[in-house]
């Protein structure tokens, strides 16, 4: 039987599990557009250039570069199409790579041992695939929850991932150039694949849990604050109620012009307790309440259109921790608005078909740094400021959603999308 190329191409192996991998992620804008052209040059490159993974340009003595090329240039389709940074790329190109070298040692043992023909071996290699795949699919939706990504601060998991490669892809051309292909040297090579994949996912799974205490200290330390911010809010009540005791006792000093003008002032005043949204939900319009009150007294305006009762969904200590943390920032952000017209943050929530959104935007002269589609603190103190709409992200995730940021014209913006159950009641439930 002639050899079936799409099974037996490297360069399409690597580009199945990498996909696998990064299909969790958040895409780039324009996906397909992105994606078809890039993945069409990349998968017909060896029929277009034939040979290429043996080019004489590409290899020096016993070693080639031919299979090391086709692997950067899937490193940079994924990274042109989902939003992952350097070390990201750099990580899960190697993850694939070892991967898939243990695939292809462990066919290349069944069919040494059982002396396949090729029909056979091919078939192996395809059950061994698919097999790899499945594991990759779970581990990821199992053991490291909604989210495939992992933070790759310092860049120890991503070097230590690039040495592991190394060290597989030189030994591999080394064996099938400088000695017989043999059952045990596959069988040690395949066990060399799997240590360092036992390795490199359980650093994975450390990292993960690493930034997952530091959001929890994060939302702690929110909790502390939430008294601080209470009892500002405390003082502004008593401020306005202050203000309220002296302009009652004004009035019967004032003439009836004079009286009337303050009476209008008065109930201007009373009003804005009135002026609160009645989202539907208590614990929603108490964050609102008090984020808008600690709004006022920066001279800033909050307006929204809530649907409170779509947040049914989410615990109280996570709704107080999203909202808030999205509030707090836009009120940061807008406090530095010189211009007092722009000195308004927008918040809408509601049902979207089979989705619940909520948007956050406030003015924001300058354009944010972006890392990992988050934006990059400013402050000092990153490793809890930063972490502020990481715990957002977190939060997102744990309810099977998802967040994305944004600026343009001068405008930050904050989207979050939760998918609702089919009878649209519930969405849902959090993932542990």
């Amino acid at each position: 039987m002639r050899e079936m190329w799409f099974v037996n191409s490297f360069h399409l192996q690597i580009l199945v599990i990498e996909l696998i991998f990064c299909l969790r992620l958040q895409p780039r804008e324009r996906f397909w557009l992105r994606f078809l052209p890039g993945a069409a040059v990349y998968v017909l490159l060896p029929v277009l250039i034939p040979d290429i993974y043996f080019a004489p340009y590409l290899t020096v003595g016993w070693f080639t570069f031919g299979f090391m090329l086709f692997l950067v240039l899937s490193g940079l389709l994924m990274g042109l199409c989902f939003r992952l940074n350097l070390r990201q790329v750099v990580f899960y190109c190697c993850v694939s790579h070892t991967l898939q070298h243990l695939v292809h040692c462990c066919y290349r043992m069944a069919t040494l041992i059982f002396r396949l023909d090729t029909t056979w071996s091919q078939l192996l290699q395809l059950v061994f695939m698919g097999i790899a795949c499945l594991v990759v699919w779970y581990l990821l939706r199992e053991r490291f929850g909604g989210s495939a990504t992992v933070d790759l601060h310092g860049g120890h998991l991503a070097g230590f991932a690039v040495v592991s490669t190394l060290i597989v892809y030189v030994l591999s051309y080394w064996t099938t150039s400088r000695e017989t292909e043999t059952v045990g040297v596959m069988a040690f090579d395949a066990f060399t694949c799997l240590l360092l994949l036992f390795i490199l996912m359980d650093i994975f799974r450390i990292r993960k849990a690493e930034r997952d205490q530091l959001i929890m200290q994060r939302m702690l330390r929110q909790e502390q604050e939430q008294h601080a911010m209470s009892k500002a809010t405390v003082e502004v009540i008593n401020r306005k109620c202050h203000d309220l005791r002296h302009q009652i006792a004004a009035l019967r000093t004032m003439n009836r012009e004079q009286r009337e003008q303050s009476i209008a002032e008065l109930e201007e005043a009373v009003l804005i307790y009135d002026r609160f949204p009645k989202s539907g939900n208590a614990d929603v319009d108490i964050i609102l309440a008090e984020k808008s009150l600690l709004a006022e007294r920066e001279k800033i305006a909050i307006r929204s259109v809530v649907d409170g009762t779509g947040f049914a969904f989410m615990a109280v200590e996570d709704l107080y921790s999203l909202l808030g943390n999205a509030l707090d920032n836009a009120i940061e952000s807008t406090r530095q608005e010189e211009n007092e017209a722009r000195r308004v943050i927008t918040l809408s929530a509601a049902r979207r078909g089979s989705f619940f959104a909520v948007h956050v935007e406030n003015p924001c002269r300058r354009e944010p740094r972006f890392l990992d589609g988050l934006p990059v603190t400013s402050k000092q103190d990153r490793d809890y400021h930063g972490y502020g709409v990481r715990s957002m992200r977190y939060l997102c995730e744990k309810y099977g959603g998802v967040i994305t940021t944004g600026w343009a014209e001068e405008v930050f913006s904050v989207d979050m999308l939760f998918p609702l159950r089919p009878d649209a009641a519930e969405p849902p439930a959090p993932k542990n």
